[in-house]
């Protein structure tokens, strides 16, 4: 993995390689809702810690050193902590 700056030099999400999570995820698309239904559950997560209020939220399941909820995602499926299954409805569209 490589931190990637944009234009004003700011740094921007990790890259990651599709081949690190094939084992665990089949395809790019499922990879990519994965990812991006865990992050938003993290980011609500996260929210309410720092605002001190109580959720039904699983708390991150990986140890790692970001507060970025798609890293904290990335990883998760990686480490084989998660697990994900695409409804029905929408494997047909």
């Amino acid at each position: 993995m490589f931190s990637k700056e944009n234009r004003e030099g700011n740094k921007t999400v990790k890259i990651q390689f599709f081949d690190e999570y094939e084992k665990n995820v089949k395809s790019k698309y499922k990879l990519c809702m994965a990812v991006s239904r865990r992050a938003r559950e993290l980011g609500d997560y996260l929210v309410a810690a720092r605002n001190m209020e109580r959720v039904n939220i699983i708390r991150p399941l990986v140890d790692i050193d970001s507060y970025d909820p798609l890293e904290i995602a990335f990883s998760e499926i990686k480490e084989n902590k998660i697990g994900f299954d695409i409804p029905k409805e929408e494997e047909e569209k």
